[in-house]
């Protein structure tokens, strides 16, 4: 998906005063016609602690999302939008029209992929919104996948899904899981049609279909399929196991996760050999196997859970490998027997932390090779090992695979188990996704695929960096920047759009977005400060901005901006600043805490703004297992800290600038009342006139909208927005 809260300025004005943006008269263009809507006030009293806050808001949320009264709100609430950005409407066609033609629109959305007798691929047709799953015949399937593999378009195609037709009726709709059976003659699949991330389940040529999580596996009799479902408060709890030959009434649940704080997840092994069902917190996670030939079997823990130890696996030849964070922060590699999986026989890889910075991200088994994905300095790499024996547990130095930008992103490590080619997808600010394809033998890597990008000017021009700035307390925060290198100038005078995300140990990572061409065209200079909270630079980068050290990743942000205008990348008060879900967390905290005037527009995207109020509601989805992140605030400490941050709760009497929320009405993860509260909060207590605009989706969840073209006319519009506080007209 792309990243919707970009947005760039046009060349012409690209080097306009450096008085304080929002004092400057373009900004009165942002009166609305219309008054923005006034709802009831309904004080509600939470006490906690002895401390009670009111909250006049709290009656806009509604589980049922179907209250009349609320939705009249929301829909005022667009039109107030829409009022505002009336004078917008051109521009919101000329950037989509952009966008959209830079865009080929009949590339692939998937690149082929070799899976036994097939090769398997989704492409896109003009015009349609969504992806068709395909594959065609492997010529001769005697041979070894190597990295010159290359589809034979001459053989028929067929058609397993048209996402288009299936999406025909809905306002929302996605595919989840797409699993084809191991003989390659039946298809399972998992597609939601609200937002709300319930999928159900379905079977290609049957209608039997049941509400499940998204994650399925097939056994390798072709016959027997598991699930998972959701309990009351979207939390996955339950695996099931399904016979193609019965219907899903007769379905066998064979385990329940009680414990509140753990989601399951399901997946097959690279071999084929076994499922593994993953039972995980925020912390701590147990894995248990399943051998796919048994499918009527026991599943078997293979360690059971230890609070604090996180844990992957995967399995080659008579050994599980587990990727583990225990007495490893930054993880090692442990291989046990299938025979005894819970007593390790050699600890495989471990960088020690006195010795290397390096963080282990993932992993990939093959038959000869073990293939890492990992992190030096923040920066991915791969890291090929060679055994000399496929039976034993000898392997050589690794061979690093380096990549030439500054600052780039790696995911989707891939390939067949039994072959010697892994497969690594490429990206970078300034580079369109890539596929590539490495031969683990002799280490030659190959472009298999590269999104196409048209009518835009050589990528050449585009310049990628990554800096440090300096924390106030000390600390060296990395940063990700990209502009077009014949329209910048370093005196201060270029617009700056900071990003930020600093959570869960997500690493913010910069990957392609051909809507920034764009912007970057206009003179815009775009940044991503990877904060603390985030996982960029391992465990401890991670909880120096959780718990009681959350403050970290908002000072962290403001710390970037600083350096930055120091600089002279921009300057104080033509800085807009952007984050999504609990980078909108990120967002609201950061308004509160700035100097007035510093910045000139902010956009945050499905933001979790109240903070202390989910965090004490154990009825809200994700709460339980959310305090291993935030806190438990029914503890007098977390309480007080996330009482002096929660944005909801520290909204000011002071400047801000203008500011636009978005909220999906069917959004599992951040309740839509979050952001509406707060957006009424805000146009309470600011002392400025700047509009306070919150755009709601009424059919649609945390993910924005699921077409392509529909996700590029909310782009077009979040970007009209910010031109206009810059005072772009075109």
């Amino acid at each position: 998906m792309s990243r919707i809260w970009k947005v760039g300025m046009s060349l012409a004005t690209a080097y306009v005063t450096t008085q304080w943006l929002w004092k400057q008269p373009v900004l009165a263009d942002l009166t609305a016609k219309m008054a923005p809507p006034v709802p009831t006030r309904r004080p509600f009293a939470m006490d906690a602690h002895g401390q009670v806050r009111i909250d006049e808001f709290y009656w806009l949320r509604d589980n049922s999302r179907s209250d009349r009264e609320i939705i009249d709100h929301l829909e005022k609430e667009n039109e107030y939008v829409n009022s505002t950005l009336a004078d917008t409407q051109g521009l919101q066609q000329v950037l989509f029209e952009e966008m959209k033609q830079r865009m080929k629109e009949d590339d692939y959305a998937k690149f082929p992929y070799r899976k036994g007798p097939y090769y398997y691929y989704q492409r896109m047709e003009t015009g349609k919104q969504f992806p068709i799953y395909c594959r065609r015949k492997v010529v001769d399937n005697t041979t070894s996948v190597s990295v010159v593999d290359k589809m034979d378009e001459s053989q028929p195609e067929e058609i397993l899904l048209d996402a288009n037709q299936l999406a025909a009726g809905y306002e929302n709709y996605r595919i989840g899981a797409f699993e084809v059976s191991p003989d390659h003659s039946l298809l399972a699949y998992a597609d939601d049609t609200s937002g709300a991330e319930r999928y159900v389940v379905r079977f290609k040529n049957l209608n039997d279909g049941k509400d499940c999580s998204g994650d399925i596996a097939w056994a390798n009799d072709n016959e027997t399929i598991f699930y998972l479902t959701k309990d009351s408060l979207d939390r996955p709890d339950r695996l099931w196991r399904h016979r193609l030959s019965q219907s899903s009434l007769e379905d066998a649940t064979l385990y329940r996760e009680r414990d509140d704080a753990y989601y399951l997840s399901l997946h097959k092994s690279p071999t084929d050999r076994f499922i593994y069902l993953h039972c995980r917190s925020a912390e701590t996670s147990e894995v248990s196997a399943l051998d796919a030939n048994r499918p009527n079997s026991s599943w078997k823990v293979l360690i059971p859970r230890k609070q604090g130890v996180d844990y992957d696996v995967s399995d080659r030849e008579d050994y599980f490998y587990y990727l583990t964070n225990e007495d490893a922060p930054n993880r090692k590699i442990c291989v046990a027997p299938l025979s005894n999986p819970s007593q390790w026989e050699k600890e495989l890889v471990h960088h020690h932390e006195k010795q290397d910075k390096i963080v282990l991200e993932d992993l990939r088994t093959f038959e000869n090779h073990l293939v890492v994905l990992q992190r030096r300095n923040g920066l991915q790499e791969l890291a090929v090992y060679s055994f000399s024996d496929h039976q034993k547990l000898d392997i050589s130095s690794p061979h690093i695979i380096h990549f030439p930008e500054e600052a780039y992103s790696l995911s989707h490590l891939s390939g067949e188990y039994h072959s010697a080619v892994a497969r690594i997808e490429y990206s970078s600010l300034a580079c369109p996704h890539s596929v590539y394809d490495i031969d683990l033998n002799t280490y030659q890597m190959v472009l298999k695929w590269r999104q196409s990008i048209v009518n835009t000017t050589r990528l050449q021009n585009y310049v990628t960096k990554r800096l440090w700035a300096k924390a106030r307390d000390g600390a060296n925060i990395p940063v990700s920047i990209v502009y077009r290198k014949d329209l910048f100038r370093q005196d201060g005078t270029s617009p700056l759009l900071l990003e930020g995300y600093g959570a869960y140990e997500i690493s913010n990572d910069p990957v392609f977005d051909s809507g920034l061409l764009s912007l970057l065209d206009r003179g815009v200079v775009f940044a991503i400060a990877h904060i603390r909270g985030g996982g960029e630079l391992g465990r401890e980068w991670y909880e120096q901005g959780k718990y009681f050290n959350k403050k970290n990743t908002f000072t962290d942000f403001l710390d970037v901006c600083d350096y930055l205008l120091e600089q002279k990348y921009s300057s104080f008060g033509k800085v807009a600043i952007t984050g999504r879900s609990a980078g909108g967390l990120l967002i609201g905290a950061t308004l509160n805490m700035a100097p007035e005037g510093l910045f000139c527009a902010a956009v945050a995207g499905v933001p979790f703004v109240d903070v202390l109020t989910t965090m004490l509601d154990d009825t809200i989805p994700l709460t339980i297992k959310e305090r291993e992140e935030w806190g438990d605030p029914r503890q007098k400490e977390y309480y007080d800290y996330i009482l002096s941050y929660s944005p909801y709760d520290n909204v000011q009497h002071k400047n801000y600038p203008p500011i636009l929320v978005t909220a999906g009405l069917h959004d599992p993860r951040v309740g839509y009342w979050e952001p509406a509260k707060w957006v009424l909060k805000l146009r309470d207590y600011k002392k400025d006139d700047h509009p306070v605009l919150l755009k709601v989706n009424l059919d649609g969840g945390h993910f924005s909208k699921s077409g392509r073209y529909d996700r590029l006319l909310e782009d077009a519009l979040e970007y009209a927005f910010l031109l206009k506080c810059w005072g772009i007209h075109k």
